[in-house]
């Protein structure tokens, strides 16, 4: 089934523009009438980067790393001890 642009509710124009027609009906019909929690860019992306921080950890470049990512190097600390 095709449905165009003014077929979409006004607050749901953005979605629709970002996954095209095919994938809006798919959340639509897999999501539909529920509340659905969109979790920020920032959360989704955490535990990816916490991984690369103690991937990228030496045991002395704490400081360098939190300029990289703009952390305190006590939240560093933190994340390479697992916390």
């Amino acid at each position: 089934m095709k449905i165009r642009k003014e077929d979409v509710y006004e607050h749901l124009e953005m979605l629709y523009e970002i996954v095209g027609d095919e994938k809006y009906l798919e959340i639509i019909r897999m999501y539909g009438g529920s509340n659905l929690y969109i979790p920020t860019y920032k959360a989704t992306i955490r535990n990816s980067r916490n991984r690369e921080i103690r991937k990228r950890y030496n045991g002395v470049n704490l400081s360098l790393l939190a300029a990289e990512y703009g952390m305190s190097v006590n939240n560093l600390r933190n994340i390479v001890k697992g916390d």
